[in-house]
């Protein structure tokens, strides 16, 4: 006698593992403290998007530099005429206002104990 085999049971189906629609629609506990109106500005937090924006910035800085030898400027002044020279200005001017900054605080600032402690817990 030939003994007959038993069908086979279906296998159990393992779960699928997250696809991106299903792990999208799962929030993160932080997200509840994002303004709705912010959501739509996210992408801007990426890291492609603020080497994006270096880049873009850089690559107009390059143009206007380059710029600067096709067209004839009708300057007031002698060092006007030198090819670069609003680029350089713009950055002498700007590192100096940024490092002023430092002096300005030291001149500005307050003690640490300027202000009275907190008298709430009272």
């Amino acid at each position: 006698m030939s003994a007959a085999k038993a069908p086979a049971k279906p296998r159990s189906q393992k779960a699928k593992p997250a696809t991106a629609k299903r792990r999208a629609k799962k929030k993160p506990a932080h997200d509840e403290d994002i303004h709705p109106a912010a959501r739509p500005f996210l992408w801007l937090v990426s890291d492609g998007a603020r080497k994006g924006f270096l880049y873009l910035v850089g690559i107009a800085a390059l143009i206007s530099i380059a710029a600067d030898f096709f067209v004839e400027r009708h300057a007031h002044f002698h060092y006007e005429h030198m090819k670069g020279f609003f680029a350089i200005f713009g950055f002498v001017a700007f590192s100096f206002v940024v490092l002023m900054g430092w002096p300005l605080r030291k001149l500005t600032a307050r003690p640490e104990d300027y202000y009275p402690e907190s008298r709430e817990d009272d």
